[in-house]
């Protein structure tokens, strides 16, 4: 792609050359002047949280140039008044201090609600001469997150204050140039966008298959002519004729698992620990070496269930399923629970919870031993022809996603001259 056709040294710290024409300021400076077009949200604690109202966005709603819809939290009318807070609009910019990528940012689009946002949040309100479109580009870019990176490298949680991110320096080209670069990258993410979603579908639509055909030889075998009976359980239907049906109460033993300090639980280590959602960091020590199921019991997702093969630490927040019966694949079994997502069996309270006895008392369809290994044999090879599909569309992905950053960091740094490719 074309260079500009002259450059000078930019005088900042995370980008050597500009083109010539362009500029240097500081983020504090992009602020319209008003009232609140450059200032942090509003401190929220959980006790001020409710149930409705005005809608309460955090650091995770800012996604790389995009606003990410998630979480539930609101405040009241009351609430909004008593601690004076700040209302924000749909098109206004909103920059997250908090978490890598720090500094990165979104565009507040139309959330059908009247909103605030956490104080580790930014809202800027820029001058007309400069594009909106166009900042949040130069605020998701490499080279700046890199940047913001390194300067927040050892603040708590990866944090930086608002004085510093203001005075982080970015580059701005002239306005009408901000606005044909906005209109080249938006036409370019967008083809890649598009690919990008097509390669995602392609991954559900794998693991759907996936789980289509574990599901289909659990609960029928490998043999397509084989007879079939009526099994008395809704889930499971029809089973091959010389299978039984059988509790998992006779097939292995339910205990939680073992308490553990959070406080002991490191980033890396030797022994996983695993909790309600699996693996959830590590341990010194482990409590279990040998092959079990861990089944998380609390939560929203509790139910799942995980093959455990390793030594590790498996916390109070999980079911542990131990065989005591020899004539049961734990392989099998846990194709087999997984088939039937227990999460359709936990109680219905305020803290969703699965308890040994609701788990002891399901029924599963269980063919014999040899039956049971063959089944396994046949999934081992032909799930992992499908998760190799799955790793090959999702590498695709990711190099499409390295590609989309690549290109809006040359562009908005002023590596790449845009204004003679546009349609």
């Amino acid at each position: 792609m074309k260079k500009y056709s002259s450059y000078k040294l930019s005088g900042i710290e995370w980008l050597e050359e500009i083109p010539v024409h362009w500029f240097v300021t500081k983020i504090k400076y992009l602020s319209d002047g008003s009232r609140n077009s450059f200032i942090d949200g509003d401190w929220i604690e959980s006790k001020d949280l409710s149930d409705n109202g005005i809608r309460y966005i955090t650091s995770g709603n800012i996604g790389m140039g995009v606003y990410k819809e998630q979480g539930n939290g609101y405040i009241s009318e009351d609430t909004f008044i008593k601690l004076n807070c700040t209302e924000l609009f749909e098109g206004d910019l909103i920059i997250s201090r908090l978490f890598i990528p720090v500094g990165r940012s979104c565009i507040l689009p139309n959330v059908n609600n009247r909103v605030i946002t956490c104080v580790d949040n930014v809202i800027l309100r820029p001058k007309s001469t400069y594009n909106k479109q166009y900042l949040n580009y130069q605020f998701n870019s490499n080279r700046y997150s890199e940047y913001t990176e390194l300067i927040s490298r050892g603040v708590t949680l990866t944090r930086i204050s608002r004085g510093m991110l203001g005075n982080i320096q970015i580059v701005i080209p002239p306005i009408q140039e901000q606005l044909q670069i906005v209109q080249f990258l938006d036409e370019k993410t967008e083809i890649i966008d598009k690919l990008i979603s097509t390669k995602e579908r392609k991954i559900d639509l794998l693991k759907q298959q996936r789980s289509s055909l574990i599901n289909e030889v659990v609960t029928k075998g490998l043999d397509p002519i084989v007879k079939m009976k009526d099994s008395g359980v809704e889930w499971i239907g029809e089973i091959p004729e010389h299978w039984e049906v059988i509790k998992i109460k006779y097939l292995g033993q339910i205990n939680s698992g073992d308490t553990i300090s959070s406080n002991l639980i490191e980033s890396e280590g030797e022994f996983p620990v695993y909790g309600g959602n699996g693996i959830m960091g590590y341990y010194k020590d482990f409590n279990f070496s040998h092959r079990v199921l861990s089944i998380g019991r609390v939560g929203e997702k509790c139910g799942n269930v995980h093959l455990v093969h390793e030594k590790c630490w498996i916390n109070d927040n999980s079911l542990v399923l131990d065989k005591k019966n020899e004539n049961v694949n734990m392989n099998y079994l846990f194709h087999s629970l997984k088939t039937r997502d227990l999460n359709i069996i936990r109680n219905q309270n305020t803290q969703p919870l699965i308890t040994g006895t609701m788990v002891k008392n399901e029924s599963i369809p269980f063919p014999p031993l040899s039956e049971q290994q063959q089944i396994i044999e046949h999934l081992d090879i032909r799930t992992k022809e499908i998760d190799d599909l799955v790793s090959l569309e999702q590498r695709k992905i990711d190099v499409l996603k390295q590609y989309r950053q690549s290109l809006i960091s040359e562009v908005v740094t002023g590596k790449i001259d845009v204004r003679t490719q546009l349609n």
